[in-house]
C-alpha cells in the first residue's frame, strides 16, 4: 500500500491520547476535591475553569498544528525575547501571591509568565543548537547555551518563584544530551547531597568526607601511587592527631579551624610534592577540594539569609530535623495521611474523606497526587506513574528519529521539563522532596500550567511530523 505523506498521516496520535488521558483523569479528580458535589459546568469552581483552560489549550493545540513547524524555527528567538520581557513585566507590576511575585494580570485574568518561559526557553536553545555552525565543545558556546537558561532563571529568581526556577535547572539534561560531560551532572549532584549534609552532619564529618573524596579523586587522575602514600597519607594522620588533640585536651583553639587547617595542609603537601617531582599538575581534584569547600561554608549562609523561614521549615520537616505536623509539614503528614488511606484499590471516585473534607491544602494544584493515592489507591497511582514513564520513554524515543537537531534538542527540553515535574511533584507528596510548588503536568488545576504543557507537547509533535526518519521500530 502506498505510503501516503500527509503531516497529518503522521502525527503520533499515541501521544495525544496519552494527553487526553492525563488531562481528563486530572478533571476527574480536581472534581472530586470539592467538599460537595458540584456541576460540572460550574465555571466558578475549580473543576469548571479547568474544563474551561481544557477548551482553551485544545483550541490553541489545534492551531499548533495547523501552523507550519518552520515557524517555530524561524520566531524561536523572538518568543524567547518576548518571554523574557514579561517575566520584567512581572517583576516591574506583578501581582504577589503567597510572597512570590510571579503573575501578571488584566482583571480577573491572571497567568503565570515564568510557565511560558519554560516554553520559550526550549525553542530558543534548540534554535541555537540547530545552528549548522553551532559547536557545543567550544566555550564561546557553551556560554551562550548556559546565557539562554540563566537569564529567565535569574528572573525567576527574583520572583521569589523558587519552583519554577529550579525547573529551569532540567535543561541541564539537555546539555548533557548535546555534548557536556557526565562529570558536570555528576558535580550537581554531588553540589545538592553537599549543601543537605552540611545542614546535618557536623562540619568535621564534612571536611573530612571532602578530603577523603579529593584524595580518591587525584589517585584516580594521577594513576599514581606515590601521591597516595607520599601526600595523601600523612595528610590523613595530621587530620586524626587533630581530631584527637581537639577531644582530648582542653585547648580554647577551636576545632572548625583545626580540621580547616588540617585538610589545607593536605593539599599544600600534595601541590609541593607534585612540584617538586616536576609533573604537570592536574587542576580536578584541586578545583574540586576549594569548590567543595566552598559550598560548605556558604550552605550555611545560603539557607540562613537566602531561603524563607518557610522554605528552611520544609526542608527541616523533609530531613527530618525537626518535625512539625502542625505547620510547615502539615500538608505533607495530611497527604501520606491520604494516600496510605487509599490501600491497594482506593477508597473510589468522590469517595475520599481526606479529600472531601480538604484536610490537605492545595489539593487540586500542587497535591493532587494525594487525590488520586486516597481514591483510587495503589492500583491508580502506579498507573499513573507508568502512563508518565511511558509517555516520557516515548517522547525520547521520537527525539531520537528526528532529522534535525533543532527537533530533537527541543523533543529533549520537554522531555527534561515534565520529568523534573512529574518526578518532583509525586516526591513532594509523599515526603521525599521539600514542598516548592510544582503542578503534576497536565493533571494539576491551572491555566497557566496546562496551556504551557499543552503548548510544550504539540509544537513538539508538529516538528515531528514534518521532520521525523520514520524508522519502522517506531511506527505502530
Amino acid at each position: 500500500m502506498q505510503r501516503r505523506n500527509s503531516s497529518s498521516n503522521k502525527i503520533d496520535f499515541l501521544i495525544i491520547l496519552i494527553y487526553l488521558m492525563l488531562s481528563v483523569f486530572g478533571l476527574m479528580n480536581i472534581y472530586s476535591t470539592q467538599s460537595d458535589t458540584q456541576e460540572i459546568f460550574d465555571f466558578t469552581k475549580k473543576h469548571g475553569m479547568q474544563l474551561m483552560w481544557m477548551l482553551i489549550s485544545f483550541i490553541f493545540a489545534t492551531a499548533v498544528l495547523v501552523i507550519s513547524s518552520r515557524f517555530y524555527l524561524v520566531f524561536a528567538y523572538h518568543i524567547y525575547i518576548f518571554a523574557i520581557i514579561l517575566l520584567i513585566l512581572t517583576l516591574l507590576i506583578g501581582i504577589e501571591v503567597k510572597s512570590s511575585k510571579s503573575w501578571l494580570g488584566i482583571g480577573n485574568f491572571r497567568f503565570q509568565p515564568a510557565e511560558f518561559a519554560k516554553l520559550a526557553t526550549s525553542l530558543a536553545l534548540a534554535r541555537l543548537f540547530g545552528q549548522s555552525e553551532f559547536k557545543f565543545k567550544t566555550f564561546k558556546n557553551r556560554l551562550k547555551a548556559i546565557m539562554t537558561i540563566s537569564l529567565p532563571t535569574a528572573l525567576v529568581l527574583l520572583q521569589r518563584d523558587w519552583g519554577s526556577a529550579l525547573v529551569f535547572g532540567s535543561f541541564m539534561f539537555v546539555l548533557y544530551r548535546q555534548g557536556m560531560s557526565g562529570s558536570v551532572l555528576a558535580y550537581i549532584a554531588f553540589t545538592i547531597v553537599l549543601f543537605i549534609s552540611t545542614l546535618m552532619a557536623p562540619p568535621d564529618m564534612i571536611y573530612a568526607a571532602i578530603t577523603l573524596i579529593t584524595i580518591i579523586i587525584a589517585f584516580i587522575d594521577y594513576k599514581d601511587r606515590s601521591v597516595l602514600t607520599k601526600a595523601v597519607l600523612p595528610g590523613l594522620a595530621l587530620l586524626g592527631i587533630g581530631i584527637a588533640y581537639n577531644n582530648l585536651s582542653d585547648s580554647n583553639i577551636e576545632y572548625e579551624k583545626i580540621i580547616v587547617a588540617t585538610v589545607l595542609m593536605v593539599f599544600v603537601i600534595s601541590v609541593i610534592y607534585l612540584l617538586f617531582k616536576r609533573k604537570k599538575i592536574k587542576w580536578a581534584p584541586i578545583l574540586f577540594f576549594i569548590s567543595s569547600i566552598t559550598i560548605s561554608y556558604s550552605a550555611d549562609y545560603t539557607y540562613n539569609n537566602v531561603l524563607k523561614t518557610h522554605h528552611r521549615d520544609r526542608i527541616e520537616d523533609m530531613l527530618g530535623i525537626k518535625v512539625d505536623i502542625k505547620n510547615a509539614g502539615y500538608n505533607v503528614y495530611q497527604s501520606k495521611i491520604a494516600i496510605g488511606s487509599g490501600g491497594f484499590a482506593g477508597k473510589g471516585f468522590l469517595e475520599g474523606t481526606q479529600t472531601k473534607l480538604n484536610f490537605v491544602p492545595e489539593q487540586s494544584t500542587d497535591f493532587i497526587f494525594c487525590t488520586i493515592g486516597e481514591e483510587w489507591g495503589f492500583i491508580g497511582s502506579a498507573a499513573v506513574i507508568f502512563i508518565y514513564c511511558f509517555l516520557l520513554i516515548r517522547l525520547i524515543l521520537i527525539a531520537e528519529r528526528q532529522k534535525t537537531v533543532f527537533a530533537r534538542t527541543y523533543g529533549y527540553c520537554i522531555v527534561s521539563i515534565i520529568f523534573f515535574h512529574f518526578t518532583i511533584n509525586i516526591a513532594m507528596t509523599v515526603g521525599l522532596a521539600p514542598v516548592i510548588g510544582i503542578p503534576l503536568p497536565y493533571m494539576s488545576a491551572g491555566g497557566s500550567s496546562l496551556l504551557s504543557f499543552t503548548l510544550l507537547l504539540f509544537i513538539f509533535l508538529k516538528l515531528d511530523s514534518t521532520n521525523h526518519t520514520g524508522k519502522p521500530w517506531l511506527q505502530y
